[in-house]
């Protein structure tokens, strides 16, 4: 804290930093802080009083919209609580609404004008667009006005300017031509947070009050986590190093834990949704956590200076992060985990931010261990870890594949976020591999259809899917993969017995299944299959179920599709490549816990239950649609791309792919 009052960081290297600094501090209140129950009650009075004074300040007028329509304003701002709000708590909700109206600290236009530029494209309101036939127009004023304010905000730091910036970075990059912009917006957020020193614990300082504790945890926690989305979607270093904070995971304020929550900013189909609990506290928290084992996986395995290490220090390092990931699932609470096979379906499903957070893991599993197969780059291990890698790429990609198609059965996948598309895209790159060695009927071909369908529908809002699309796409007319687009998965309302009975070939009279269908709607990813809930036996979406008929006996073929799919590709393997820099200090402090590797003898394998779902494929015509012109222009760009694409890995697959035609970028 400097003379003046203001925020700012330096460490002991600085000038700017004094020996003796708290000596010479203006006094502050001694008294100790009161216990965290009672902060807890007193954020939660608070912020409920709040809720209850922004519909009186609206009939007032006392809200800032920065002159846009006040209904209008309202009307976005809506949105943005119900859904982004919901994914990373950047904003907090009752000091902006509060400020809102009395022009306080924790409200600027451009924040303002930042959540609704990222609210307008799920607005079905025309006039927010530019070109009322274009989804992708949609907020353009708002984002002319953030640039406009934007150049007075970046000469100091302030916690506004930071949750705008951060908005920013993730609506931009779901355009797709974005990309710089996006990664620009939040290298300024990190340095911003930095200055203002967010990544230390100033709880004992007395410096701030509950409320601005609350805010700075959790503007922090939420850069970190979008710090570290953003590595994985661009294939690039991490900014914010988990070794440098020192802020607790704890956001005290849970006013919004238990509120109902409603999906009206989504296009849900389902009727017989009731709302659920937003469980936002307790499923940012999760997210937080599982970030942290995200930047380990991205400092251990896809850092430049991580490549050059003996077998047993990738097999203690494998293990490692392996056991993290399992930790982190067996800590989630009850009501964050998720269950797609409850008896009653999809009317039980939690919000949406919890589906994210699970397709997440099952990205980070399939992250950390597909280097290790065949083409990856650090594939030159023991045949029982490729073996061991291999089937839990396979069944996280098969867990993906049932987390979408219970989204959309519950909110149509038609809006849904980026995080879910870029899950799509991991999950892909797997199946497709796998469906170059298994029968057209194999529930796969049913996975990898359910995948190119999620990049056809969630193009709209998420424009950056389609070059992720036509990079899989590209694979599928390589390996010469066929895919029936009208392919559909039995229901995940399937009790385990009839899924354990459906086998290898098994027909959808097998299952004696009723089919309910949702009101038609181009969303629709599959009709709704429910059968006898009183037999219905709960099943977690990460179980593993094995079965005699398992696709996975040619597990041998399989894997060599890898290996000579990686032999064609154009980058070699970074083992390929040898270097005299020493292994980063991160990973040797992923090695300091060595666990036992559980693998399986070369003649051993398993048969893994990842068709657990059974293989039957119901011959239901597609409800998916895209634009003419959409798919079109799709068609034009694959053609342009066709033989140039090299897939290397799913992090850098469609990121960081070079072209011949000058070495240039999507």
């Amino acid at each position: 804290m400097s003379a003046d009052g203001v925020s700012t960081y330096h460490s002991r290297t600085s000038t700017l930093y004094e020996d003796h600094a708290p000596e010479k501090q203006v006094e502050v209140d001694a008294r100790p802080r009161i216990s965290d129950e009672w902060v807890e009650k007193g954020l939660v009075a608070e912020a409920a009083k709040q809720r209850q004074l922004e519909d009186l300040n609206f009939r007032q007028q006392r809200l800032d919209f920065d002159g846009v329509d006040p209904e209008l304003g309202m009307h976005l701002l809506s949105i943005h609580w119900n859904r982004q709000h919901h994914s990373f708590l950047v904003t907090y909700r009752p000091a902006f609404m509060r400020d809102m109206a009395c022009g306080g600290p924790y409200f600027s236009k451009l924040l303002l004008n930042a959540i609704y530029f990222g609210a307008s494209k799920f607005s079905l309101r025309l006039e927010v667009r530019k070109d009322p036939n274009d989804v992708r127009t949609a907020g353009w004023k708002f984002r002319e006005r953030v640039r406009e304010l934007l150049g007075s905000s970046l000469d100091s730091s302030r916690i506004t300017t930071i949750q705008a910036l951060l908005q920013m970075t993730n609506s931009l990059f779901a355009l797709g031509d974005e990309r710089s912009a996006a990664w620009l917006y939040s290298g300024m957020a990190f340095r911003m947070i930095i200055d203002l020193g967010m990544h230390v614990d100033l709880t004992k300082t007395g410096r701030f009050s509950d409320e601005d504790l609350e805010i700075r945890r959790r503007v922090f926690w939420g850069a970190f986590v979008i710090d570290k989305m953003q590595s994985l979607y661009q294939g690039r270093p991490v900014s914010l190093k988990d070794t440098d904070v020192l802020v607790p995971i704890k956001f005290l304020d849970t006013h919004e834990e238990l509120q109902d929550w409603q999906p009206f900013a989504y296009s849900t189909l389902t009727p017989k949704y009731s709302g659920s609990p937003a469980y936002s506290v307790s499923t940012f928290s999760a997210l937080c956590r599982l970030s942290l084992v995200m930047s380990d996986i991205l400092s251990c395995i896809y850092t430049e200076r991580c490549v050059d290490q003996s077998s047993t220090d990738l097999t203690n390092m494998l293990d490692r992060l392996q056991v993290k990931l399992d930790d982190w699932k067996a800590g989630l609470p009850n009501h964050v985990q998720l269950n797609l096979f409850d008896p009653e379906g999809a009317a039980a499903f939690p919000p949406p931010h919890v589906f994210s957070l699970h397709a997440m893991h099952n990205v980070l599993i399939i992250l950390l261990h597909r280097p290790f197969v065949a083409d990856g780059h650090l594939y030159n291990t023991s045949r029982s870890i490729l073996v061991d890698s291999f089937m839990k790429c396979a069944t996280a990609a098969s867990n993906i594949a049932d987390i979408l198609l219970a989204y959309d059965r519950a909110f149509s996948i038609r809006h849904a976020p980026y995080l879910i598309s870029y899950a799509t895209y991991v999950a892909a790159t797997i199946l497709v591999r796998i469906a170059a060695k298994r029968r057209s009927e194999s529930k796969i071909f049913a996975d990898l259809a359910t995948c190119l369908a999620v990049f056809k529908e969630n193009q709209e809002t998420n424009y950056a899917v389609q070059k992720a699309a036509i990079v899989i796409e590209t694979l599928i007319k390589r390996l010469g993969v066929v895919v029936d687009p009208a392919m559909a998965h039995p229901s995940p309302m399937a009790t385990q017995e009839q899924r354990l009975q459906l086998g290898g070939n098994a027909s959808p009279s097998a299952c004696q299944l009723t089919s309910e269908v949702i009101p038609s709607h181009p969303s629709t990813l599959t009709s709704l299959v429910q059968s006898d809930s009183s037999n219905i036996t709960s099943v977690n979406v990460n179980e593993v179920i094995p079965h005699s008929n398992s696709e996975w006996l040619d597990i041998d073929g399989i894997i060599q599709s890898f290996l000579e799919d990686g032999e064609s590709s154009v980058p070699k393997p970074a083992m390929a490549y040898r270097t005299e820099r020493s292994r980063c200090d991160h990973c040797r402090m992923a090695l300091t816990n060595n666990h036992e590797h559980r693998g399986y003898a070369a003649d051993v394998a398993p048969v893994s239950g990842i068709s657990r779902l059974g293989e039957d494929v119901y011959g239901v015509e597609s409800q998916w649609s895209t634009g003419v012109r959409e798919r079109e222009r799709e068609r034009e760009r694959e053609a342009q791309l066709d033989g140039l694409v090299s897939i290397n890995d799913p992090l850098f697959g469609f990121n960081g792919t070079i072209f011949a035609n000058g070495g240039s970028f999507f």
